[in-house]
């Protein structure tokens, strides 16, 4: 048996529901009200500053928090029609230091969308919430997204235009070209065109044998008929003379009219000379024809053939001797060259033309046959010229082209010539094309590669480019002509006209935007105008499609999904909708198109799916500095890359964990860990994840695993402050708020220590905003907005450097006594809406600082008995601190362990406690068999109080509870309900320890 003491260094181990035996020294049965701080021990929990009640808020919304600086901060609501309201939590003031909106004030928020649809809402959670700058982006997980059918890419004149450009100017060439509008299914879509590949020609009347009888020369007209050699009476035009040497080119039409011009003529019988200019019209006559009657043919065009004639004059000898006699006779030999086949002509076809007087027959002895679609047009213009004596422009070329559209039924005004090309368009879909691809570059609505697109065109022109049988290569080009006029320019990409290319505004996220009047704007993102103080500004808005289709750029994933979040990562705006995480370009927060169609870049959107054995649905995330982590409701993914650049082509979803997540709620940092609740089974658990990297196993710890039945099943919301190394945790149907306190060093957490809050009525959100927790409370129907200040700043209440500790506090006077009651009233301050006990603080200097009474509430009036006019009051309701000490075992350290000995007798003299800066406080020592023992404390006994002080001190001596029972007997409470600080630094126990005498083993 010996007498012993030990110290418990601090109670700040929290709350831990382990079996007694089983807890670390410094942990506690239950905490409430107490915030333990690993420098100054365990304090009483801030007071809750009464800020405002928000008058126009509703018991049921969406809240959330905007923190632009640490002189702006407000919180928000999303009511369930949608109706979007802000409150300042601070006093928010201008640059000259004029005060724009009281802390508590509602801000005005400019409705400019004109209805609510978007944001209306069942349940708070489907309202989701992203801050960037001045923006804070909304969407709603219950409304699916869809693209905006009445905005399509402007089809302009695509597919009812075509441009035929001029690719190089030959001689000899003809420029043919086909235009039609039918789809060639059947047999009546093709027009038959025939040509001449081969063609004779015969010499019939030359000087050898087309003058009459007597020498002389005779009409053409007659010339048929006569058969005689011209001789000296034909004058020139005698055969002596060959005159019909001569090399012609002849271009042959059915019924053209031709001449035979220089023609040498001769003289005809009666002494007048021969037409030396003859004009005929070339009759084509079919096979078999009269070759001179009315039986001719149409039809026929562009026959284009060389004959060329040579002669020479050789002497010709009749009789002999004396009777001989000699003349000079021309002997002639014609070749011809077919130049052009020509359209239309039939084999056997004939006609007879003239060149010098000499007459020819040409017949078309073979012919090509060939199918072409081309019932709108079907383009032969003339041939360019055979010979280098004419000179030929593009524009003689193109003019030609161009009547020939004229002449088969296009308007003029429907052909611009633009350049070295043709620009035709219609009001219906048509096409063209051409069998000189040498010569014509036929552009229609697709080619196959940018090699065919032309350097001058009409402005707006769109071509796909085919590229391959593939339809992952095509693309859309648009011509953009310099000046937005024809003709030089360039191609760009576009999107397939006629394409879906915007998103619905309406089911799309908005943004309520902060402005500068240091007000709110909630708007569409939809490029709308707005003006404040004068100076029109322009809403963002989502970026349109501009090239591509749905294969090349197809829609982002989440269109026709619903938004479950939005986040940020890599300066990209990042949606979470379905199994899909779409991020948008760089920098282009509401881009979520590729910029080409035709190659990927490091910059366009990344848009990927998740897929696992669970339903991968992502709902919320989290940005680490490996990568970003993704919640489904039962199992955590990493969106990373292994390469230097992140981008779609590197962009990768790896498998970390298999844990539940509550999807109600959010993630959190604590710095370089994360923590997040899992509402799996009857309890809340609170995990943290820590040691993440891109390859292998993060480490995750369940903290709340030592109180594990504290948490309610459905906590909604989780605020934590990283400086203060806090997290709290709550549900919005009780006034219960959970914390979990920790504090790092640069190897080991050396606090880990879960508590709780009992506030002053039903918690519908909380959030931390740099040193202070601010929280909704709902009592009745009314709901107020308070402020928890974690750290003393200038806003918290105190009397000199020691809080007051109570909720709803706010500040009052003018207390008007009244001596026939012999008590003091003030009408009850607006907003003083929570229950419990009300009490007063006196806080003016003298005699009564500190001066402590509880409130009557005597219908909507306060009452203090006593005179209390002139005085000023701080007044709020009344918490109480409890810290539920275990039961006391002698304890020793083994390694890192603590172990208590459970085996040996251990009888309880007395615990000693050592506080801190308090004021009352009271001890509760609760004893098997026997009556509870309370003691109340006030540890400023009478006569050692300095003068004109609150009487709170920072006591430095050991303050005794009298036990004398079994260890495992008593269980020691300590208590404080009154407004002054009760700060508890450690706890001492003293008696007497019996091992019975055995030996441990």
């Amino acid at each position: 048996m010996a007498n012993i003491t030990q110290t418990i260094p601090n109670l700040t181990g929290g709350i831990s529901q382990q079996p007694d035996e089983q807890k670390i020294p410094g942990q506690a049965r239950d905490i409430t009200n107490a915030l333990p701080d690993i420098t100054q021990g365990l304090l009483k929990r801030p007071a809750g500053k009464f800020v405002s009640t928000l008058s126009t808020s509703t018991s049921d919304g969406k809240w959330f928090h905007y923190y632009r600086d640490e002189n702006e901060q407000y919180i928000g609501q999303v009511a369930r029609n949608g109706v979007v309201r802000m409150w300042a939590c601070v006093d928010v003031k201008a640059a000259n230091g004029s005060t724009i909106h009281q802390a508590g004030a509602e801000v005005t928020v400019v409705d400019g969308i004109g209805n609510s649809t978007y944001l209306t809402h069942t349940d708070p959670e489907d309202i989701q919430t992203l801050t960037l700058n001045d923006f804070t982006y909304l969407t709603n997980r219950s409304v699916i997204t869809e693209m905006d059918t009445s905005v399509t890419e402007p089809a302009g004149n695509f597919t009812k235009e075509v441009f035929i450009e001029l690719k190089q100017i030959a001689y000899s060439k003809q420029y043919s070209f086909n235009v039609f509008d039918q789809d060639g299914s059947q047999d009546s879509h093709f027009t038959t065109t025939t040509t001449a590949t081969r063609i004779n020609v015969e010499r019939v009347r030359s000087s050898n044998n087309y003058c009459d009888s007597n020498g002389f020369m005779v009409a053409h007209a007659t010339r048929g008929s006569a058969g005689n050699r011209c001789d000296e009476s034909a004058g020139d035009g005698r055969d002596a003379f060959a005159p019909n040497v001569a090399t012609r080119i002849f271009s042959v039409d059915s019924n053209k009219s031709l001449t035979d011009g220089s023609a040498t003529g001769g003289i005809i019988s009666g002494g007048s000379t021969s037409n030396q200019d003859y004009q005929y019209n070339v009759r084509t006559y079919a096979s078999g024809g009269s070759g001179s009657g009315s039986d001719y043919v149409s039809g026929r065009k562009n026959l284009y053939f060389r004959i060329a004639t040579t002669g020479q004059s050789v002497p010709f000898t009749t009789g002999s001797g004396e009777n001989q006699t000699t003349v000079y006779q021309a002997r002639y030999t014609t070749t011809y060259d077919l130049l052009h086949g020509g359209e239309g002509w039939l084999q056997g076809d004939f006609f007879y033309v003239w060149m010098k007087d000499a007459f020819y027959k040409v017949t078309v002895e073979e012919i090509s046959t060939s199918k072409v679609q081309a019932n709108l047009c079907l383009g032969r213009p003339q041939p360019t010229p055979f010979d280098n004596e004419t000179t030929i422009t593009a524009e003689s070329i193109l003019g030609d082209m161009r009547q020939e559209l004229i002449d088969q039924g296009f308007a003029a005004a429907d052909i611009t010539q633009i350049g070295i090309g043709l620009h035709i368009k219609k009001n219906t879909v048509f096409n063209a094309s051409t069998g000189v691809g040498e010569l014509l570059n036929v552009v229609a609505s697709e080619v196959n590669d940018v090699g065919d697109l032309p350097s001058q065109c009409k402005h707006g022109m769109i071509v796909e480019i085919i590229n391959s049988n593939a339809d992952e290569d095509n693309h859309y080009v648009r011509f953009n002509g310099n000046n937005d006029r024809d003709g030089e320019g360039t191609w760009q990409e576009c999107a397939k006209p006629g394409r879906t290319v915007r998103f619905n505004y309406a089911k799309m996220p908005v943004a309520l935007i902060r402005t500068a009047d240091a007000n709110f704007r909630i708007t569409e993102l939809d490029d709308s105008s707005y003006t404040v103080l004068g100076v029109t500004h322009k809403a963002p808005f989502w970026s349109d499609a501009l090239v591509g289709d749905s294969t090349t750029n197809p829609e982002p994933s989440f269109i026709g999904r619903p938004i479950n979040k939005m986040l940020f990562f890599r300066n990209r705006l990042t949606f979470l909708s379905e199994s899909f995480i779409i991020m948008s370009r760089p920098g282009d927060y509401l881009n979520f198109w590729s910029k080409s169609a035709i190659q990927f870049v490091a910059s366009d959107p990344v848009d990927l799916s998740g897929s696992s054995s669970y339903p991968a649905i992502f709902y919320d995330g989290i940005q680490v500095n490996t990568g970003l982590i993704l919640f489904t409701k039962n199992q955590q993914f990493m969106l990373t890359t292994d390469s230097d650049v992140f981008g779609p082509q590197t962009a990768k979803i790896n498998s970390l964990s298999t844990y539940n997540f509550n999807f109600t709620t959010n993630p959190i940092s604590l710095g370089v860990t994360i923590g997040f609740l899992d509402n799996a089974g009857k309890h809340s658990r609170f995990y943290e994840m820590a040691n993440i990297r891109r390859e292998g196993q993060p480490q995750l710890i369940e903290q709340s695993a030592v109180v594990s039945r504290l948490f309610q099943n459905d906590l909604k919301t989780i605020s934590n402050s990283r400086e203060n190394t806090v997290i709290l945790f709550s549900d919005d149907t009780t006034s219960t708020m959970y914390g979990y306190k920790y504090f790092d060093n640069v190897r080991e957490r050396k606090m880990a220590a879960w508590f709780k809050w009992e506030l002053n009525g039903n918690i519908k959100y909380h959030c931390m905003q740099d040193d202070a927790l601010f929280v909704v409370q709902e009592n009745g129907t009314s709901r107020q907005l308070l402020k928890y200040s974690i750290k003393m700043d200038a806003e918290s209440i105190q009397l000199a450097d020691n809080r007051v500790h109570m909720d709803y506090l706010m500040l009052t006077s003018g207390w008007t006594y009244n001596s026939t009651t012999g008590k003091s009233t003030k009408a009850k301050p607006a907003g003083l809406n929570g229950t419990g006990q009300i009490a007063a603080y006196d806080i003016d200097a003298g005699v009564n600082l500190g001066n402590y009474a509880e409130v009557t509430v005597n219908g909507s009036n306060l009452e203090i008995t006593g005179d209390w006019s002139g005085e000023t009051f701080y007044i709020g309701y009344l918490y109480e601190m409890s810290v539920t000490l275990p039961t006391i075992y002698y304890n020793k350290k083994e390694g890192e362990k603590f172990v208590s000995d459970t085996r040996s007798n251990t009888i309880l003299h007395r615990v000693k406690l050592a506080f801190g800066p308090v004021g009352v406080y009271e001890t509760t020592l609760a004893r098997t068999g026997r009556a509870d023992y309370t003691e109340l404390f006030e540890v400023t006994p009478a006569n050692i109080v300095e003068a004109n002080t609150q009487g709170i001190v920072d006591d430095n001596e050991l303050r005794t509870v009298p036990v004398y029972d079994r260890n495992t007997n008593a269980i020691l409470t300590i208590k404080s309900k009154h407004p002054s600080p009760a700060t508890i630094h450690n706890l001492t126990w003293e008696g007497i320890l019996n091992n019975n005498f055995y030996t441990r083993v």
